[in-house]
């Protein structure tokens, strides 16, 4: 995904980018008169949220039931992104600094999250408040 969303050549969004464009168009190469603004279900937010920032719901329970799991790819070297629910909003800030990971998050009050560091396969669980972690990255 992080590779087709920065390509820089057709087929790419990196490619569509480089027009100064703001939504997706009719055509991977905007210049051949299509539309610029045109409507279908290419979206990539919920990758951004999902996977980026690892934002997810452990259940159907409205996201009072949290997954932090985010999933660093190639040269991106941080994210900062919230979700709001109807419990309140969830935050998630994390950089890479050399090979250490550093995250912030901001869990609503009368929920809970189990975390999911990138080089960890157990997960710890939090409730709600504000929680720094920091782990090395392999």
């Amino acid at each position: 995904m992080y590779k087709m969303h920065n390509h820089r050549e057709v087929p790419g969004y990196g490619f569509q980018l480089q027009f100064g464009t703001t939504t997706l168009t009719e055509l991977w190469d905007p210049r051949d008169g299509a539309s610029w603004n045109h409507f279908m279900m290419g979206q990539i937010e919920e990758w951004l949220y999902k996977s980026l920032a690892g934002i997810t719901t452990e259940d159907n329970s409205g996201f009072q039931k949290i997954v932090i799991a985010p999933q660093p790819v190639g040269d991106l070297k941080f994210v900062d992104a919230s979700y709001d629910t109807l419990y309140g909003t969830i935050s998630v800030n994390w950089k890479i600094e050399g090979n250490q990971f550093k995250m912030d998050l901001d869990i609503p009050h009368n929920c809970t999250a189990k975390v999911y560091l990138p080089s960890k396969e157990r997960y710890t669980t939090v409730g709600g408040g504000n929680h720094s972690f920091t782990t090395t990255l392999p």
